[in-house]
């Protein structure tokens, strides 16, 4: 099988593109999978296709009068239902479709990472398919931007330039995107921002962050949940990682138990998923298996997850 990478992150406002938004089951490509995925593509700056769909995962509860595909934790947050999702065609259904309506397109998306994982990893694990399209990052636009903002979240985002606040719909999420991707635009046109000087601002290096617990944010996934940590991670000790999940308003824990929402896995790959799972992975999965709200995520995601705390 090919190991294709990602595409190119770019700093710029394409012509041409489409915006792409995934809703999940969960944060980590190789144990979650998509439920909703939607795109529009766009040309010249206005709306020339869309594809969206409902995806049928896996259930993660398979009783008799009680087949289950998201938890409670989702439905609450996306309004994605079990019974939706029974009708719904499964990822092999559409997944043609949707490699045709997104290949050679620059993808757009706010956090676009995220989504790009997913869809990566199923093109590349599922269909020994690339995919390599490169991609602008409206959250990092808004990060280069507006640095100014204490937060750059979708909804942030949305609420700073007075657009209606999306509702973890993939739809919506693809229209909101759009629209800050435009009033990005007109900020760096009004303002005369020079964007190859904009590309040129360093990120921060990880392993010099030193938090002070001075910040809280309610927006973070890992805001009021508990959290575990296990296997050698290789940016943060275990207590600096623990710190940065406590000053973001996030609880720690040695062991995983029933109140456990995340097991943050270091060095999680491909490979470690399939085997040598760790006691802390396989009491996870037993939990989740029993309907406990529990995510077992890598190193990377938690990286993902805490980006925007620590720029």
């Amino acid at each position: 099988m090919e190991q294709w990478g990602k595409g190119t992150s770019l700093l710029q406002f394409p012509e041409n593109y489409t915006v792409v938004d995934v809703e999940t089951t969960g944060l980590e490509p190789f144990y979650d999978e998509i439920i909703e995925v939607a795109c529009i593509k766009y040309r010249d700056g206005s709306e020339v296709a869309r594809f969206e769909s409902l995806v049928q995962p896996k259930p993660f509860i398979t009783k008799p009068g009680n087949v289950q595909y998201v938890s409670d934790f989702i439905i609450s947050l996306t309004g994605i239902t079990n019974e939706m999702l029974t009708l719904a065609p499964a990822f092999d259904v559409i997944a043609n479709d949707l490699y045709s309506f997104l290949e050679n397109e620059i993808i757009v998306g706010h956090n676009v990472n995220f989504d790009i994982n997913f869809l990566l990893n199923k093109f590349r694990y599922d269909y020994n398919l690339p995919f390599q399209n490169d991609f602008v990052d409206t959250l990092r636009l808004s990060r280069r931007i507006l640095p100014e903002l204490p937060h750059h979240t979708l909804v942030d985002m949305a609420e700073h330039f007075g657009i209606p606040a999306p509702h973890h719909r993939a739809l919506g999420d693809c229209v909101a995107t759009n629209e800050i991707l435009g009033k990005l635009k007109e900020i760096v046109k009004n303002n005369n921002i020079d964007m190859e000087q904009l590309a040129k601002k360093k990120s921060v290096d990880l392993r010099n962050i030193h938090c002070d617990g001075s910040q809280i944010d309610q927006n973070n996934f890992f805001f009021g949940k508990n959290c575990v940590f296990t296997g050698t991670l290789e940016k943060f000790t275990r207590t600096d990682a623990a710190q940065i999940v406590v000053n973001i308003g996030g609880f720690c824990e040695n062991n995983v138990t029933k109140n456990t929402n995340f097991l943050i896995v270091g060095g999680l790959n491909a490979n470690t998923v399939a085997e040598g799972k760790s006691n802390k992975v396989i009491k996870a999965e037993k939990l989740k298996a029993k309907g406990q709200d529990i995510q077992v995520i890598s190193e990377e995601t938690f990286y993902s997850i805490i980006e925007n705390f620590i720029e």
